[in-house]
């Protein structure tokens, strides 16, 4: 299922003043044409919405160096291995799935 797209400057604006006038989060979202959860979202944090990015990365970028170097340094070793020598501070089966 494909993401939304982001409120725009405008909706936002008239999001904030339909509010103001009392409105519901569902007559909202019909006038402005969004779901009423978008609108809750946006009402709970207006400066927050949209900046929020998921889940950190269990693998940084610089262990993801150490770890590519690893490899190319010796082609024949495990993923166990990989990890005691790059001081992974996460499993093996991560370093699977990075590679």
């Amino acid at each position: 299922m494909a993401k939304a797209k982001k409120l725009t400057v405008f909706e936002r604006g008239r999001i904030v003043e339909l509010h103001k006038q009392g409105l519901s989060q569902r007559a909202i979202a019909a006038e402005v044409g969004r779901s009423k959860t978008v609108i809750l979202h946006f009402l709970k944090d207006p400066q927050g919405y949209g900046t929020k990015s998921g889940r950190p990365k269990k693998i940084s970028p610089a262990l993801s160096r150490r770890i590519r170097m690893a490899v190319r340094q010796d082609t024949g070793r495990s993923s166990s291995q990989i990890k005691a020598i790059t001081g992974a501070d996460c499993s093996p089966i991560t370093i699977r799935r990075h590679l």
